[in-house]
This record gives C-alpha cells, sequence and structure tokens, in this order.
C-alpha cells in the first residue's frame, strides 16, 4: 500500500514536470498579452493517467510553476486553481465516460472550456481585464463622478479597478 502511494507521488511530480516543460519550451505569443504552448496536452494527460486528485495537483502545480517562473506572478492562484480543475474535471469525465476515444475527445472539450472560462473570469474579475474593465471605463468616460478620481488607460490598469479588488489599497 504504501509503496502504490510513493509511486503514484513521484508519477504526479514527473507530470508536474512535464506540464512545466512542455508549457515552457514552446512559447507562442499571443496577442491579448500571454501565450499558446503544449502544456494543455500534458494537463489532460495528467488528469486521464493520474486520476482525479493526483492529476489535478499535477497540473496545477506545474502550470503554475511556469507563471510563477516567467514572470507571470499575477496568474499564479488562478492557474493553481483553473489549470487543476481542468484535469480533475477530464479525469472524471474520462472515467465515467469508459476511458475510450470518445471519452478523451468529451473530457478534453470540456476541460478546456474550463480552462477558457475560468482564465476569462479570472482575468475579468481578479486582474480588472475583460468585462469588469470595459464597465469601468465606460463609467469613466461616461463622466460618472466615482470613478473621476482615477485615469485609466482602455483596459484598466489603474487602482482599484476590478470589482473583487474595489476598497483594497493596491
Amino acid at each position: 500500500m504504501e509503496n502504490q502511494k510513493v509511486r503514484k507521488l513521484v508519477l504526479s511530480a514527473l507530470m508536474a514536470a512535464l506540464v512545466y516543460v512542455a508549457t515552457s519550451i514552446i512559447q507562442i505569443p499571443s496577442p491579448v498579452n500571454g501565450y499558446v504552448n503544449l502544456g494543455d496536452c500534458f494537463v489532460l494527460l495528467s488528469g486521464w493517467l493520474l486520476g482525479p486528485w493526483y492529476g489535478a495537483a499535477a497540473a496545477g502545480i506545474g502550470s503554475m510553476l511556469v507563471d510563477l517562473l516567467s514572470g507571470y506572478g499575477h496568474y499564479v492562484p488562478g492557474t493553481l486553481i483553473i489549470k487543476g480543475l481542468d484535469a480533475l474535471v477530464a479525469a472524471l469525465i474520462f472515467r465515467a465516460l469508459g476511458r475510450g476515444k470518445t471519452a478523451m475527445l468529451v473530457s478534453g472539450i470540456v476541460g478546456e472550456t474550463i480552462m477558457v472560462l475560468g482564465y476569462f473570469a479570472y482575468a475579468s474579475m481578479i486582474l480588472g481585464k475583460g468585462l469588469a474593465a470595459y464597465q469601468y471605463s465606460r463609467q469613466y468616460r461616461s463622466g460618472d463622478r466615482r470613478y473621476r478620481h482615477r485615469p485609466c488607460a482602455g483596459w484598466c490598469c489603474c487602482k482599484g479597478k476590478a470589482p473583487a479588488l474595489s476598497g483594497l489599497e493596491l
């Protein structure tokens, strides 16, 4: 029993390292302030091979380390949760549908949809990009007095920009 736990832990560390390497090596810059990479393949593979919990840990930690060491520190907490949830849900769907090719396809689509929506929500609500930033800049341009004391640069790079962060001194 203990040997199985050690084996699973070592495989999880190996998958986290593979997620890190696959995400770091090939980075194609994206026009939306990020990059496209092969790391998501290994995020899904982590969930499929290791199961939901160990796969989620490996995917979240490997992806989080890339953000931490690449200068995207503001994405670290979101990446840990979003990529972990991506692998967790993909693994659960993969098991429920019988571990076949169809299960891989369906779980991959659902997992990556969770990832896209998760990053949109994180960037919008926590970082002040997306819809929250649009609403703020629209109110600023409209002359709403509550927002006139802060300058705004289009997508809102100023203090107190996101609803989730309002009231915090940044």
